[in-house]
């Protein structure tokens, strides 16, 4: 391991210094070379740089990056946030895109993997459909638990009527399996350009006590979703909605993860990816987290009884 003309030296002071000069020589070498491997952006050793992209920077989306950066903050990664107006390319492994606009940038930007936030399962699958290393975080939640906090919240419901549009109808048997799952009926109706909402919904209303909204860009453009809450309102049927935008607006409950809460989420999903050099962020996956929100003016107005938000919270995390 030494150099001979250490070795061969008389022990003593005058080797145990040449020793110590070859080692400290070989350390600062070493110590180089280590920096060298950390900064270059191929290197298995070296830090990952991300690009967060915004589809706006402000409202929700500021917020989920916000929530994401810091919890990546203690990480020394390389992080730069930018829209797509302002987007600069770089050397990034990988690239987090925050909402449909900043979706649709980055799968146009190829040669790294992408992590989709703040986009349906509907929107998500038509985009990435054909898309190598694309993943999302959804926005919505899994239909089956959707489905058991309506049963919760709701003791008496024999059937859930859920509105279809045309991106949604490819749902059928998806909605069928959570159906299964959940053990609650689940009835339809087709929703396309120029249908009769009000016929449509009084006939899916006739075997169902509530509604599920799913966010399909048909039923919920904004004259839609109007018509849709007070066509509902007068039927008196309740409506699941997956944001609190819904839920202020008409919808009884709403299933949604928080902003931050999906970005605290990703944050820990971006980290446990990263390894050998690159990140592995495998198939896309709904939230863990949740929040339940209750308008409880409409409760009143419905005569429905509900329990607290914290109550309903404990029992849907204790399901399967």
């Amino acid at each position: 391991m030494f150099p001979s003309s250490c070795i061969s030296e008389a022990a003593g002071t005058d080797s145990f210094r040449c020793m110590c000069g070859w080692f400290f020589r070989w350390a600062q070498r070493a110590i180089v070379l280590l920096a060298a491997c950390l900064a270059w952006p191929g290197s298995p050793l070296a830090a990952p740089a991300i690009t967060v992209l915004l589809s706006e920077p402000a409202g929700i989306h500021q917020v989920t990056a916000a929530s994401l950066l810091q919890s990546l903050s203690r990480e020394g990664w390389t992080i730069t946030v930018s829209t797509p107006e302002t987007y600069v390319k770089t050397d990034a492994n990988l690239t987090v895109a925050v909402g449909t606009r900043a979706l649709e940038f980055a799968l146009a930007q190829p040669g790294r993997p992408v992590l989709s936030l703040l986009v349906p399962w509907l929107t998500h699958e038509r985009l990435s459909a054909g898309q190598r290393q694309v993943s999302a975080l959804y926005l919505d939640q899994p239909l089956t638990r959707q489905l058991q906090l309506l049963e919760l919240a709701l003791p008496d419901l024999k059937q859930v009527g859920v509105p279809l549009g045309t991106l949604s109808q490819g749902m059928q048997s998806t909605l069928a399996n959570a159906s299964k799952d959940s053990g609650l009926p689940v009835g339809t109706a087709l929703i396309q350009r120029g249908t009769d909402w009000y016929a449509a919904l009084t006939t899916l209303s006739e075997n169902s006590q509530a509604f599920l909204l799913l966010p399909d860009p048909m039923v919920t453009q904004r004259g839609v979703l109007q018509t849709f809450f007070l066509h509902t309102y007068r039927l008196k049927k309740p409506v699941l909605a997956y944001s609190a935008p819904l839920v202020q607006s008409g919808a009884l409950l709403g299933l949604y993860a928080t902003p931050a809460q999906l970005g605290e989420e990703a944050a820990g999903w971006i980290k446990e990816s990263w390894t050998k050099g690159g990140f592995r962020l495998g198939a896309s996956r709904y939230p863990k987290r949740f929040t339940i929100g209750v308008n409880r003016s409409v409760a009143r107005s419905l005569d429905i009884a509900l329990p607290s938000e914290a109550s309903l919270t404990r029992q849907l995390e204790a399901m399967p």
